[in-house]
């Protein structure tokens, strides 16, 4: 493994980790962060003539990176002793003395540095134990803030570093080398960062240079800290990609000998320059026969967009099989936000073999035929939750995925215009945020001819003496009403709009308030009482408390998968190119039933509100069009 900068002073520890983790460390996750790549020793001290106290969280103290090994057992690896040898040192370069413990007297120091754990993350890909090397990217977020003597906050901030690399990986072993150097190259990052941050606040210099000028300091601050220079750096940017899989059969089964060719867009949003991009191919060696493992993309220009093709081949087939094909995409500079990996399931089979079974569809392809319908002032808000801040909520598996799918298909099947979808993953799904978007953007952005449609997928609470049900927010508490979003308010803020009306589909995995178990629970209430319900239309994936069930194959929740099955023709009931929203979510309930009770051997039984007969207006309303 290669790996540039590492300190030469960092501690040595042991690690092994996984195949197919995408792990975090057990900690909280903070948003809206900065990127820093400053390394150790990449700027001066600054030394200001303070006393600070250094006090960490608990997570700190307790950072362990959760995974499974190659062979799929659960470990993890403590990392809280070289994260606070980091802290204590980055802070020392800072101040001109840290304080550790609890400080004999207040008046020791003039003021503390309080730290915490943000996101903190392992993107790893390994398909197979093979004797190959597979890359790696460990985040790591920080929260800090400076107070003062007084507890006034003159400082706070939340940063993310990454740390990136090859691990080394053997077909006779679970073990996974190479992953501690990457580790501490995160963790030395961000502590860099909080350095530079402290170091440069106007704030905290204003004290410092008080604390001189009233005579309680004798000390003389370096050149360089009376007068710290800015070194102009990149802004950050955010790199989204778009990937497909086509094959010479285009029969959804790679044969032996077949032709492959990825296709790939790359754009840079902005604001900064993306560099160094680089693709990475993670398949089976016969899946991936002459495309390389990492592919350079290059520098992107804000705004900039590129293509890349990859041509191979697969090879030989000696036994039917279903893989796993993963495109990630890093970068050598952390300023740049990555997307998500993306994965497809291949199904592999001889060419001399008979017909393998159906491969699921897969819905994250959009449809060949393109729908034809327009909705130029529709709104459409997507969110999915499946991680969360407090480490003993439960996460949700492809929520994201399904978040992202459904975006795509909302603005390509639903036709409404890329600008007016908004969406919502993980960190950035706060209460706040979803509060933002529903109750401030959202009624800018309506008149009396919209229609809006939110998809949800996450988890849910009920309230066990009235049934109501809220949402988690990835800062949500179970045991805290006023860190939940609830449908009754999503329901107010709906019906108060001057919209032509609003179509709700929901994939929440529910659960009691905990502590209320023993008690017995009431069924959730969905039933939505008050006033302009009738133009509201609710696709529940799951009326009663439980958790959802996910399709594996099709790499969604089962509720989501059969909605985006549905949009691409499948609820076209009456087959007359048209699908309403009524069409949409009874094809999508009785799939979901059915394949509950045929896989899983129990109920997941979906909702719909509205249900037949009823006469609303809003089960008609069209959601896709292809003739």
């Amino acid at each position: 493994m290669i790996v540039q900068g590492i300190d030469s002073q960092r501690p040595s520890f042991p690690f092994r980790v996984a195949s197919w983790v995408v792990a975090g460390l057990c900690a909280a996750t903070l948003t809206h962060c900065s990127f820093f790549s400053s390394r150790d020793g990449a700027y001066t001290g600054y030394y200001l003539p303070l006393t600070v106290h250094l006090r960490s969280d608990p997570t700190i103290a307790g950072a362990q990176l959760a995974y499974q090994d190659a062979c799929g057992q659960a470990q993890s690896f403590p990392i809280a002793a070289p994260l606070q040898e980091l802290l204590k040192r980055k802070t020392g370069r800072v101040f001109e003395k840290v304080l550790t413990g609890e400080p004999a007297s207040i008046s020791e120091a003039h003021g503390s540095v309080d730290t915490a754990l943000g996101l903190s993350q392992v993107d790893l890909a390994i398909p197979r134990k093979v004797n190959k090397r597979y890359p790696v990217t460990i985040t790591l977020g920080l929260d800090f803030a400076y107070r003062a003597l007084d507890g006034a906050v003159l400082y706070s901030k939340k940063i993310q570093s990454v740390g990136r690399g090859e691990v080394e990986v053997t077909d006779v072993s679970c073990e996974v080398k190479g992953l501690e150097a990457i580790a501490y190259e995160a963790m030395d990052l961000v502590t860099d960062g909080m350095a530079l941050q402290l170091g440069t606040s106007s704030n905290i210099q204003a004290a410092a240079h008080a604390r001189k000028a009233d005579g309680s300091q004798a000390v003389s601050l370096p050149s360089s800290a009376a007068a710290p220079v800015s070194t102009p750096v990149d802004q950050p940017s955010t790199v989204i990609f778009r990937a497909i899989v086509r094959h010479e059969n285009h029969d959804q089964v790679f044969h032996s000998g077949e032709a492959v060719a990825i296709e790939i867009e790359v754009k840079n949003e902005g604001p900064g320059i993306a560099r160094a991009v680089e693709l990475l191919v993670a398949a089976t060696p016969i899946l991936t026969k002459q495309i390389p493992g990492v592919v350079s993309i290059g520098d992107l220009q804000p705004g900039e967009v590129k293509h890349v093709t990859l041509d191979g081949k697969v090879g030989t087939i000696h036994a039917a099989a279903q893989e796993e094909l993963t495109l990630i995409l890093r970068a050598k500079s952390p300023l740049v936000q990555l997307p998500s990996a993306k994965r497809f399931l291949v199904v592999m089979k001889p060419a001399s073999t008979a017909e393998a079974a159906p491969p699921p569809v897969d819905v994250d392809r959009l449809p060949k035929r393109p729908s034809l319908l327009k909705q130029p002032k529709a709104i459409g808000i997507v969110v999915g939750v499946g991680q969360f801040r407090e480490s003993g909520i439960p996460s949700v598996k492809f929520a994201a995925q399904d978040a992202e799918a459904m975006a795509s298909y909302l603005k390509s099947i639903g036709g409404i215009p890329p600008e007016r979808v908004r969406i919502l993953l993980d960190s950035h799904a706060l209460k706040h945020d979803l509060a933002e978007v529903l109750e401030e953007w959202l009624p800018q952005q309506v008149d009396s001819t919209t229609v809006v449609y939110i998809s949800v997928t996450g988890r849910g609470i009920v309230e066990p003496t009235t049934g109501a049900v809220s949402m988690i927010p990835f800062d949500g508490m179970a045991t805290s009403r006023v860190r939940l979003y609830s449908l009754r308010r999503l329901q107010e803020s709906l019906a108060a709009l001057p919209i032509q009306r609003a179509v709700v589909m929901l994939d929440l995995s529910l659960e009691p308030v905990p502590g209320t178990e023993a008690k017995g629970t009431i069924a959730p209430l969905w039933e939505q009482a008050g006033s302009g319900q009738e133009k509201i239309m609710w696709m529940i994936g799951n009326r009663a408390v439980q958790d959802t069930h996910t399709y594996d194959p099709g790499r969604h929740g089962l509720f989501t998968y059969q909605l985006l099955r549905g949009l691409g023709g499948a609820a076209d009931l009456d087959k007359n190119g048209t699908i309403l929203t009524g069409e949409l979510c009874a094809y999508t309930k009785g799939q979901v039933s059915k394949m509950a009770r045929e896989q899983h051997g129990n109920e997941q039984e979906p909702l719909c509100l509205p249900g037949p007969g009823q006469g609303s207006i809003v089960r008609l309303q069209p959601v896709a069009r292809f003739k």
